[in-house]
């Protein structure tokens, strides 16, 4: 009887050792994937940084205006006499009249 009650200690301790040393082991894996992936967002912030600096840089006036003249692309400047100005159509205001019917 002794023996038996001494088993299921044995066995119940040897369980919640598993257990607590299956747990342990969880938050070390986890701890590493937190570490991996805040160098991985701080690689990736510096490449943002990079990337905004080279598009900042490409829109300036100049860079574009050189880029089109080594297209040698026959482009004009246009007056402002040349624009046209189109208003917005009043098609969606006779839509509103309507309600949801469809003319066809």
């Amino acid at each position: 009887m002794k023996v038996c009650r001494y088993g299921c200690i044995l066995v119940v301790i040897l369980i919640m050792s598993i257990f607590t040393m299956a747990e342990g082991s969880r938050k070390i894996q986890i701890g590493y994937d937190i570490t991996r992936m805040e160098n991985e967002l701080v690689k990736l912030s510096e490449e943002i940084k990079k990337l905004k600096f080279k598009s900042d840089k490409l829109k300036k006036p100049d860079k574009i205006s050189m880029k089109v003249k080594d297209m040698k692309l026959n482009l004009s400047v246009q007056n402002d006499e040349d624009i046209a100005v189109v208003r917005k159509s009043r098609k969606h205001l006779d839509d509103k009249e309507l309600g949801n019917k469809i003319e066809a």
